[in-house]
């Protein structure tokens, strides 16, 4: 990829934003150009490269690189010069340091995270099966002219002589070569030919298999200058160098068959892993953060891949998404942009029953009830948006559900169960769980964040007060997660019939309000059960003076749950049926009892996924719950929706149509 269309390209040069230097990329010609300009003109010439944890995608296919590293001196790559990375290397270890470098160490092998994080494949079972009960040796190719090997003393010949020397370091072994992703994708080629792969002791890896899953089946790793050499170190694997790459040279490699000599002398010195991870990973590269959109640090970086890597796991390859109106098909690309997915639109022709189906809502039910069986349901999230979603107002959470729907009580779901096999949290994820809830109870989100934020004194000092949550009567979540009360007008009758003493607040759904969804009771009517409704203060601000809060399956009732005040269901919404609420129904799936930590942490972080629409400039579709926080509380007084502007008499006027086409 070239400079110029590399996304916010000056945020991972910000030192050098005010003066005036030269820069080239790697050792391809250019570069060598640009090195003459600067010699020419008296001026710096810097060398930038890819870093170690680049993008989703391969840079061949043009996926955005999250890292690149700047180079003062050389470039990593080239051992036949200093570089900046090699003098890091050459300074004293700081403990400080190499336990940062430690920690992140752990989280890359815990969540596999490698230069392309695209989606991988599962090995090939006849190789699995060919791995058992033998000595395995891995063999690590590169694509053809790949200049590190070049500037790390090695030449194409290199690679038959690696292949030779490890039959005879393991003549009982079964030496296995891993193909480049490049080479996979069709963008370049190998060294080994086909007479190489006919030889009795050697056998090709072509899966397209993360090095972290493949390391696994080996205890020694043959390498020229591949960076796969330094994630099997990272993995624990001895590593036999055939060239010098950057972490050759330092007493954790076997460097015996290396061109040690085109160090003259330098490096020399032995180093940990923990150091050269740090000097790499933490001081030599550069990131960018596709979030804020500024330079940011490694760990930021991790943290926003793990729900890309996680989600692709689940995805298939090609899905056919069906029935999506022409608004939704907008975002949807922007939650599934990965590199290994295809999505086709079909909107009146129904897919195959083979295929794997994404279908919005009651469109996925009609599927399943004609004998669709892949099927996956899509649904807002549970930190939705700023504003409401009958005014097309756009996503940042979806869920994507492969077994039923969250809101259907009728059948199991992904997150009953989640709900039903998680067990303790780690430290780790209790900790985040609490700052998840500290920021939702100062920020007071919401699914939508409408409302007003002002105080509301308590209405009475002696009654209970019991706050009764509208619904959209037409809604699924009425008509799959209610039993026997499904109008809003029954549940007020039926709190009222409950609870004659106390002080009943009635706040109608925001959509309902709107005049966009069925539900409305008539002001008279309603006030023959409540002592107060409420339409414009914000349900947090309610929270804080109720004593209960009563619904058939609102959302309202988990939110209300996080702020400690007490839910009684009158249907079974996903959160019912686990400890945590007073519930008029049981359903005998629900099998678990949960604290509010776990009930919190399947809700909004490990079911639903979440998305920002300006990640796509870099490539990146999925965000963190906290991502979107973020947002939310920077963008909420500039955003916040206001019931008569042209979007809202738009989404007025398309409602009327399809009532007209019913």
């Amino acid at each position: 990829m070239s400079l110029e269309k590399i996304a916010n390209i000056h945020k991972f040069f910000t030192e050098f934003y005010f003066s005036k230097k030269i820069l080239g990329w790697g050792r391809k010609p250019s570069y060598y150009k640009a090195e003459a300009y600067a010699q020419k003109h008296g001026l710096q010439c810097l060398c930038s490269e890819d870093g170690f944890i680049r993008s989703l995608g391969l840079g061949k296919e043009g996926y955005q690189p999250l890292s690149i590293v700047v180079d003062q001196t050389g470039i990593y790559f080239d051992s036949t010069v200093t570089s900046d990375l090699e003098k890091l290397i050459l300074q004293e270890e700081h403990i400080e340091l190499n336990q940062r470098a430690k920690k992140a160490i752990q989280f890359i092998l815990a969540h596999q995270i490698t230069k392309y994080n695209q989606s991988f494949n599962d090995l090939n079972p006849a190789v699995i099966t060919a791995l058992k009960n033998t000595e395995n040796i891995l063999l690590i190719d590169q694509t053809f002219g790949d200049e590190s090997i070049k500037f790390a003393g090695a030449n194409a010949g290199t690679f038959k002589q690696m292949l030779k020397q490890a039959h005879q370091n393991h003549p009982n072994a079964t030496i296995w070569i891993k193909t480049h992703p490049d080479v996979l994708a069709g963008k370049s080629q190998g060294h080994f030919a086909t007479e190489d792969f006919r030889l009795p002791y050697v056998k090709a890896i072509t899966d397209h298999v993360n090095p972290f899953a493949l390391f696994s089946s080996f205890s020694e790793v043959y390498v020229v200058s591949s960076q796969m050499g330094f994630e099997a170190l990272l993995a624990g694997k001895r590593v036999h160098c055939f060239g010098i790459p950057w972490y050759a040279g330092w007493g954790i490699t076997n460097d015996r068959y290396a061109p040690i000599q085109i160090l003259q002398n330098r490096r020399g010195i032995n180093r940990s892993l923990e150091h050269l991870f740090a000097c790499a990973y933490l001081k030599y590269a550069r990131y960018v953060s596709p979030i804020t959109q500024e330079s940011c640090e490694l760990e930021d970086i991790l943290k926003m891949l793990i729900p890309n890597i996680e989600f692709q796991k689940k995805l298939p390859g090609s899905v056919i998404a069906y029935g999506f109106s022409p608004w939704k098909k907008q975002f949807i690309c922007d939650f599934l942009n990965f590199p290994k997915t295809t999505i086709q639109f079909k909107k009146f022709f129904k897919p195959a029953k083979k295929e794997h189906v994404l279908a919005w809502g009651q469109k996925a039910k009609l599927l399943k009830d004609l004998g669709y069986k892949n099927v996956i349901t899509v649904e807002d999230g549970f930190i939705r948006s700023i504003g409401l979603g009958a005014n097309l107002i756009r996503p940042c959470s979806l869920v994507f559900d492969d077994i039923g729907i969250y809101y259907d009580a009728t059948s199991p779901s992904r997150i009953e169960q989640l709900f039903n096999n998680i067990q303790s949290l780690d430290t780790e994820q209790q900790l985040r769980v609490d700052r998840l809830l500290k920021n939702l109870r100062r920020l007071e989100i919401s699914k939508y964040n409408v409302g007003v934020n002002q105080d509301i004194e308590r209405p009475s000092k002696d009654k209970k007060i019991i706050l009764v949550v509208g619904q959209v009567e037409d809604d699924m979540s009425i008509q799959l997660g209610g039993v026997d009360i499904k109008t809003n007008l029954k549940l007020l009758q039926q709190v009222r019939l409950d609870h004659p003493q106390a002080y009943v607040i009635y706040k109608p759904h925001p959509d309902v309000e709107a005049g966009l969804r069925l539900g409305k009771i008539s002001t008279e009517t309603t006030y023959l059960y409540a002592d107060q409704i409420e339409k414009s203060i914000s349900i947090q601000r309610l929270f804080d003076v109720v004593d209960e809060l009563h619904t058939i399956s609102s959302l309202s009732g988990f939110e209300a749950l996080i702020r400690g005040v007490k839910v009684y269901c009158y249907g079974l919404p996903f959160y019912a049926g686990w400890g945590l609420t007073t519930d008029r129904h049981k359903c005998i799936r629900r099998n678990n009892t949960l604290d509010l930590q776990r009930l919190v942490y399947v809700t909004l972080i490990e079911y639903p996924t979440y998305n920002l629409a300006h990640t796509a400039k870099m490539d990146i579709p999925l965000v963190n719950p906290e991502d979107v926080i973020d947002y939310i509380e920077a963008h909420r007084l500039t955003t916040i929706y206001q019931s008569n502007t042209l979007k809202n008499l738009f989404a007025k006027l398309l409602r009327r149509v399809s009532f007209w086409k019913k």
